[in-house]
């Protein structure tokens, strides 16, 4: 069987969607002898270099151009042209022209442009509602990443149960094997600005992931002097978020640090040096970031929104979503306590997350297609 995998999406952003089109496309790639073809847009992504030289997989890569003159012409032109017998996209809609539908597997992650509208600017709110009614209706199978998620789908198509399929993310090995405490580097401080003591915050800093509730409940909590840990957001520049830092106060916007994107092999010690983790998100289709936290040791303050209760289960400390006032008192209360988890049962949780399981789950609804 040969299978045909879009990740042209891994040259332009590497959020959630992005690691998880990068991860399982690479556990497929081990899992299984099928035949694939990888499509890269301007260059193999790093990680997939090794794979040119093996004979099951050929590498395709294609020019950049404009975002949607790439993928709904020079990429659907391409597609329509290759013969084979799954087309696999894991990060976003296929093409809108794409011939192929009956042979396209699609995971949707979420349905953000219906219920967070307000979170995206009108082009992308319209551009993905078109593709993702498109691909739920036409395509062979949909693959999502928490029961959440599955649900809405269903919900708001009308689609039979078992056209959909749910497929976790997981969670690297980096995070699960790291040392309990790292020793203090100074060139990674240097590079990132991380300060002494700090309360992090990973995210694209966009209006669904909620950053400014966290710096109102900041603000209030350093003028109440309930905390010497400086803030730290990482994560690359989104959308919608120019006056984000307005109404901060100037005496505390010098304890926030923006680190932008943050190197995937640095992510494990930035986690663990973390006093704490927050993540204020109003909608996640999975939400991967309390659990790489939790992986590398560091307790963690959540949402109850969407998707996170059941991803999380009972690791973390919850908050109301978007109660300012109930975030305080949990950051609070976290900041308070000792930086001590309940290895066994955290770990145990964080474990049952793995890209081998969910390749493997895929596989076999790539085979039911035969």
């Amino acid at each position: 069987m040969k299978i045909l995998i879009d990740l042209t999406s891994l040259a332009d952003n590497f959020s959630g969607i992005e690691r998880y089109a990068a991860e399982m496309s690479r556990e497929l790639v081990e899992y299984s002898e099928n035949d694939y073809v990888l499509v890269f847009k301007e260059r193999v992504f790093e990680g997939f270099a090794d794979l040119k030289d093996r004979a099951n997989i050929k590498i395709e890569v294609l020019k950049r151009c404009g975002k949607l003159r790439f993928y709904q012409v020079r990429l659907c032109r391409f597609l329509n042209r290759y013969k084979a017998d799954i087309y696999f996209f894991p990060a976003f809609p296929s093409p809108l022209f794409l011939k192929k539908k009956k042979k396209t597997v699609v995971t949707v992650h979420d349905l953000c442009c219906w219920d967070c509208p307000e979170t995206m600017n009108a082009k992308s709110r319209l551009y993905f509602r078109a593709g993702l009614k498109n691909e739920i209706k036409k395509s062979a199978k949909i693959l999502t990443v928490s029961e959440f998620s599955k649900g809405r789908i269903i919900e708001k198509f009308n689609i039979p149960e078992n056209k959909i399929v749910v497929t976790y993310n997981g969670i690297s090995d980096k995070f699960l094997n790291i040392k309990e405490d790292f020793a203090e580097d100074a060139a990674l401080d240097f590079k990132y600005g991380l300060p002494r003591k700090y309360i992090l915050s990973l995210s694209t800093i966009e209006p669904r992931k909620n950053i400014a509730l966290l710096l109102k409940a900041y603000c209030k909590i350093v003028k109440e002097g309930k905390t010497d840990a400086d803030l730290v957001l990482a994560g690359r520049d989104g959308w919608k978020n120019s006056t984000l830092m307005d109404e901060i106060d100037e005496d505390v916007k010098s304890r926030i640090h923006f680190t932008g994107f943050i190197e995937e092999e640095h992510l494990p010690y930035i986690y663990n040096r973390a006093q704490l983790f927050v993540f204020p998100s109003k909608y996640e289709g999975f939400g991967i970031p309390p659990l790489e936290a939790l992986a590398c040791r560091t307790p963690v303050v959540s949402s109850d929104a969407a998707s996170l209760p059941e991803v999380l289960g009972d690791c973390v400390t919850y908050f109301k979503s978007n109660d300012l006032q109930d975030l305080i008192k949990n950051i609070e209360l976290s900041l308070n306590a000792q930086k001590t988890l309940d290895d066994e049962a955290v770990m145990e949780r964080v474990r049952s997350y793995s890209w081998k399981v969910g390749a493997k789950k895929i596989i076999e609804v790539f085979n039911s297609l035969k």
